[in-house]
């Protein structure tokens, strides 16, 4: 169970001014499934060791966009500063399409974040990425195999470094794609902390330490600093699922919200619709009771950075649960698209 502790009762009920919202979402995770992940990491909602067995994920992993749906997504969105994520609960490299989808991005200047976990990234692979992607994260969570395994259910670390080394390889002197490693805290994988900042600071652009999201929406360890505010998600991201469903957050990986249908409506229409509407006024008025997904939730106080400063050659940008080392060295591949949206909220 998700041990959450509060300084300043952030679930008081406080109402806030209504924050504008831009023509498009800054980001869009586009959910393009089309197989099962290569890894069943015990903590994954939907591929892990403690998955809801009434949720038949297999059938909604082979399910797939097909390539018509991705280009009328990616003609609405061309020129509205919106980057896109592929892949929703599923390693993106074991996507059919996903060459493809990458080609017709770069084609229409639409900028592509990637989250992998590394074990597909050959020396090909890295070379293509490179060429088409803005951003490349590379999840690792640990720096022995033995607790890889516990985090992530394989013992193949030197695949893992491989891919981070393949890609800094071939970008060269590049500025761009932004290269950077994570690592998600759980009791398994803690002292490992500190040794794993310290080997990949060496190398890549930077480095994400997060605490462990739970079963529970909530985050493991959580100090929360702050009052309530509305989620910075509905204001900034959109996830879109593969038969064009829009869904709550990232974290809806059983599938249990919709907020209407880009094929339906196009990405303008969900994004000023009335349930994402709605959904904004709940939370602004503080009735995150109306939005059960929401309710309980502790991922909100994760997004907006509560603390920044800069450290030697890091700046080092911190919220409740989330603490990103940037090396001020390579800032420069922290291109304006990839930057998300630190909303302030007045009461």
């Amino acid at each position: 169970m998700a041990s959450t502790k509060s300084e300043n009762s952030p679930h008081d009920k406080k109402t806030y001014e209504s924050v504008p919202v831009p023509d498009y979402p800054k980001k869009i995770n586009i959910g393009i499934q089309e197989d099962i992940c290569n890894l069943s990491c015990p903590k994954c909602l939907v591929f892990g060791t403690n998955t809801d067995t009434t949720f038949d994920m297999t059938k909604v992993a082979t399910s797939s966009i097909s390539m018509d749906n991705v280009i009328r997504i990616l003609d609405e969105i061309k020129d509205h500063d919106t980057a896109i994520n592929l892949g929703f609960w599923v390693e993106p490299l074991v996507i059919k399409s996903f060459r493809a989808v990458l080609v017709a991005a770069k084609e229409r200047g639409v900028p592509v974040g990637l989250n992998t976990n590394g074990l597909l990234v050959t020396p090909k692979m890295a070379e293509f990425l490179v060429d088409h992607v803005s951003s490349v994260s590379v999840s690792i969570d640990s720096t022995t195999e033995e607790t890889l395994m516990k985090t992530r259910s394989t013992t193949r670390l030197e695949t893992v470094h491989a891919a981070v080394f393949n890609l800094l390889e071939k970008r060269g002197d590049r500025e761009t794609p932004r290269i950077s490693v994570s690592f998600t805290e759980e009791d398994c994988n803690r002292h490992e902390r500190e040794e794993f900042l310290e080997y990949w600071l060496q190398h890549v652009d930077s480095v994400r330490v997060n605490e462990m999201y739970t079963y529970e929406r909530g985050i493991d360890n959580i100090v929360v600093s702050r009052d309530r505010t509305p989620c910075r998600e509905i204001y900034d991201q959109m996830i879109i699922d593969f038969n064009g469903d829009v869904r709550m957050c990232c974290v809806d990986g059983y599938r249990v919200t919709n907020l209407g249908n880009v094929f339906e409506n196009g990405v303008h229409g969900v994004w000023h619709g009335e349930a994402l509407s709605k959904t904004r006024k709940n939370h602004e008025e503080g009735n995150y009771a109306a939005q059960p997904f929401c309710e309980s939730c502790t991922l909100w106080a994760s997004y907006n950075i509560a603390d920044e400063r800069e450290e030697g050659n890091l700046l080092i940008r911190s919220s409740d649960s989330i603490t990103f080392y940037n090396r001020l060295d390579r800032i420069k591949s922290w291109k304006p698209e990839l930057r998300r949206n630190d909303l302030e909220f007045t009461s």
